[in-house]
């Protein structure tokens, strides 16, 4: 009898992925596993100072992501991904722990450390997809944000992809998403033993359904997105770029017009009011207005130098917050890492960025981004800028390094903040 030794990671994959209807048998479900993912640590000091003082704060944290695919019977596949995501505080031994399992919460979007972050059954047939199950979401307004619902991807005509998708599922605890606190629907009441909001409904408690078209035909390539997330808003978003080579010059132009439309323009929060010694919760009552996003990007690469300049203009249509994306910064022009948010946005804003960097033997480049922001709201304006320097390290095609600074400084007596991170990241 022959022995086959068989990875952790393999067996897992297998029993898995191989349960689904006895689709395939478990040694051709080993030969056709693959595994895709990486495996990062990061360390971030942050220190942000306002007119109360200063606060400063620094944390290791350790994450991968792995996603294994198989092929099953026939057109189907199955992908089964595991998130592990752990944050140590430095200097705090008492918190200098990892626990998996119970009473584990976790750090960040997924409620405790290690879960299993994908899991869906795909189908191909001709040039038509379908993905069923819990996945990235992978729209223009999100990064990576994960739902439960059905995904359908066609390529039938040459160099276009038409996407739709609807999920009834989405990642709540998600803290890239500026909303993620905003409460609809019925008038909410709070539970004061236990902090609970029942009878109300929070963003992700809602549906999202959305089409896209992107495609490419050199030298444009281009993105036309609609999402509704059902009873608070539709987003729409349109992006073209356009490249060329001229004299040994890679030159790039990308433009984005987008907005919302919000159909519920008044949301709660939940707030804590001290009375006392005694701290209760109560509600804050908010406005949601609609919003336009204009923004254009050029950008050039030549002999190691790289450099962009651009420009952002968000309107809001009236005095309350509105959202252009999401979750992130999802597929919109940006530059900085800390000071821009297009997920809640309080004010109208105009926003200019500059970037420079040059790569020493295409292995290490050094670069800066330079962000300026002027935000009006109720006819005050409030300047700010974000200052960054980068150092990244390519030590290979799998492991890379980096390493940035970022300074904001805040007029109005608003907050100012240091932000330095030291990141190692291989991708499988």
């Amino acid at each position: 009898m022959k022995l086959v030794k068989l990875s952790l990671a393999a067996i897992v994959a297998a029993g898995a992925l191989t349960s689904v209807a006895s689709a395939a048998s478990l040694e051709e479900a080993i030969k056709n596993v693959d595994v895709s993912g990486y495996a990062r640590y990061r360390f971030d000091s942050k220190k942000t100072t306002t007119v109360a003082g200063q606060n400063t704060a620094n944390a290791h944290r350790f994450t991968s992501d792995i996603d294994f695919k198989a092929a099953l019977d026939d057109n189907f596949f199955g992908v089964i991904g595991f998130r592990y995501d752990s944050v140590d505080v430095s200097g705090e031994r008492a918190k200098a722990q990892t626990n998996v399992g119970v009473n584990d919460n976790g750090f960040g979007e997924y409620g405790q450390t290690f879960n299993v972050r994908q899991f869906y059954l795909g189908y191909t047939a001709g040039n038509t997809t379908v993905q069923a199950g819990r996945q990235v979401l992978g729209t223009f307004f999100t990064d990576d944000m994960i739902g439960t619902g059905i995904k359908v991807l066609n390529s039938d005509i040459s160099g276009l992809t038409l996407a739709a998708i609807a999920f009834d599922n989405l990642q709540g605890n998600d803290g890239d998403m500026g909303t993620k606190a905003a409460i609809f629907g019925k008038k909410a009441a709070v539970n004061q033993a236990t902090g609970v909001v029942a009878d109300g409904e929070y963003v992700y408690d809602r549906n999202l359904y959305g089409v896209a078209a992107i495609g490419s035909y050199d030298p444009v390539s281009f993105q036309v997105w609609y999402a509704a997330l059902d009873s608070v808003a539709q987003l729409y978003a349109l992006d073209v770029t356009l490249g060329a080579n001229l004299g040994g010059v890679d030159l790039s132009l990308q433009a984005q017009a987008a907005g919302s439309s919000v159909w519920a323009h008044n949301y709660r929060t939940v707030e804590e009011v001290r009375q006392g010694q005694y701290a209760l919760t109560n509600f804050s009552d908010n406005n949601l207005d609609d919003a336009t996003f204009l923004a254009v990007e050029l950008g050039a690469k030549a002999f190691g130098f790289d450099g962009s300049v651009g420009y952002v203009n968000i309107n809001t249509q009236g005095d309350g917050a509105s959202l252009i994306s999401l979750e992130d910064q999802g597929g919109f022009i940006t530059a900085g890492e800390d000071l821009l948010d297009y997920t809640l946005i309080g004010a109208d804003q105009s926003i200019y960025f500059v970037t420079a960097g040059y790569t020493f033997a295409d292995k290490v480049r050094v670069g800066a981004d330079y962000v300026g922001s002027r935000a009006e709201e109720r006819g005050n304006y409030v300047d700010a800028y974000e200052a960054v320097a980068r150092v990244d390290y390519k030590y290979s095609k799998k492991l890379n390094f980096k390493t940035w600074y970022s300074y904001i400084d805040r007029d109005n007596n608003e907050a100012d903040a240091k932000h330095l991170r030291f990141e190692a990241r291989y991708n499988f």
